[in-house]
């Protein structure tokens, strides 16, 4: 399945855990506030809050997922709120990001920390005999 075409099933869960669709959702944060400077991964850095709106919330989320979310939007009369933490070191590099969502009592939470920033990625590519061709991507640990 190519990675541009799989969907998220849950809330704040990138699909396929893809690591890029939570820098873009992190992108679009609203109403942006410098919250203080703290460690981060081992680094000082500096804590930026903000508000996902729905659209951004329900970036890339299957249809049945998201027509749920708009429900419940629609029930409240707004957005849900989704809170975002950014932490920021001081070259201006990204080492943490945190969003949260409480519904009713249910919350939700994901926490991503970038590390080894700026070191080479070594991959090993499997043998294509090693490989199981994936079509549709579903449960909580694929997003």
């Amino acid at each position: 399945m190519p990675r541009h075409e799989a969907e998220a099933h849950y809330l704040l869960r990138a699909p396929l855990n893809d690591p890029e669709h939570v820098l873009q959702q992190i992108a679009a944060m609203r109403k942006i506030s410098r919250e203080g400077t703290e460690n981060a991964q081992g680094v000082r850095a500096v804590r930026y809050r903000g508000i996902l709106d729905h659209r951004t919330a329900t970036l890339r989320m299957a249809t049945e997922v998201r027509t749920r979310r708009d429900q419940a939007r629609d029930a409240v009369g707004s957005d849900v709120p989704v809170l975002a933490d950014a932490w920021v070191d001081a070259p201006g590099r990204l080492v943490q990001i945190r969003m949260n969502v409480d519904m009713s009592g249910a919350r939700v939470t994901l926490t991503m920390a970038l590390s080894d920033i700026g070191k080479p990625v070594r991959v090993r590519v499997p043998r294509a005999s090693d490989t199981v061709p994936v079509t549709e991507v579903g449960g909580i640990l694929n997003g």
